[in-house]
């Protein structure tokens, strides 16, 4: 079995209409009930010049990193996605495919380190950055990735950013995603409150309707100390030592 451990310092989940632990509280309590879906995404924090240009995922992803690491001390950075801006991309090709230009400003942020990129330069920090992803253990091999950073650097603070919406619908009939657009930013450092370990999967077929991270956060804000989440190669099992993380 393998296995890795850490701690958190702080966890800032955030999605349209769910941006208070009040909120993630009701909804992890409530079967992930997404109540306002047509909620305005949070992005006070982003310069108005910025935000004009990016989509929904991007204001998310980059909203949370700032929100969490303010006054902290930030040595790496890993923002993870299974899709990241596969929506614009969508949008792009059909465009293309209608006989139409592609938009300069679309295509420049139509990459998947589009949410990476745009974080440094707004906050003007000059920190090592990856984007990751791995399909639905996309969020595990985040925390993998911010591991192995913190076993050569045991007194940093790594700021993990995992972010996602559902398919455009042209993918959809391949997929059974049932949540809405989410960041989850958390300030990891080395530690043992949280451990998680994987081994090979068990089921035939594995059903994963939330991503990793939102499962995470529901178990979290229930105070729940050990669960397990399968996906098509992995059966990943947590434990923790309870307690909700703010």
């Amino acid at each position: 079995m393998n296995n890795i451990s850490f701690n958190i310092n702080k966890l800032m989940p955030l999605s349209a209409g769910l941006t208070s632990n009040a909120d993630w509280q009701h909804w992890a309590e409530s079967d992930h009930e997404w109540l306002t879906p047509s909620a305005a995404v949070p992005h006070d924090l982003i310069p108005p010049m910025a935000r004009r240009r990016m989509s929904k995922l991007s204001k998310l992803a980059v909203q949370s990193a700032i929100a969490i690491s303010l006054e902290q001390q930030i040595d790496y950075i890993i923002f993870s996605s299974r899709h990241g801006e596969l929506t614009r991309t969508v949008q792009l090709l059909q465009d293309i495919l209608a006989g139409e230009d592609a938009s300069p400003t679309a295509f420049s942020q139509s990459v998947h380190n589009t949410a990476a990129g745009l974080y440094t330069i707004l906050t003007k920090q000059a920190i090592p950055v990856s984007s990751l992803s791995a399909g639905e253990n996309t969020f595990p091999s985040a925390l993998i990735e911010a591991n192995s950073y913190l076993a050569q650097h045991p007194s940093h603070q790594v700021l993990v950013v995992d972010f996602d919406e559902p398919v455009p619908g042209v993918y959809r009939p391949f997929t059974k995603e049932t949540f809405h657009g989410y960041a989850l930013a958390m300030l990891v450092t080395q530690g043992e409150d949280y451990q998680l370990s994987w081994t090979p999967r068990r089921s035939e077929h594995p059903d994963y309707p939330l991503p990793h991270a939102l499962d995470f956060i529901a178990h979290v804000k229930r105070a729940n100390t050990q669960w397990s989440v399968e996906s098509q190669r992995n059966q990943w099992h947590w434990v923790t030592k309870g307690g909700v993380v703010n």
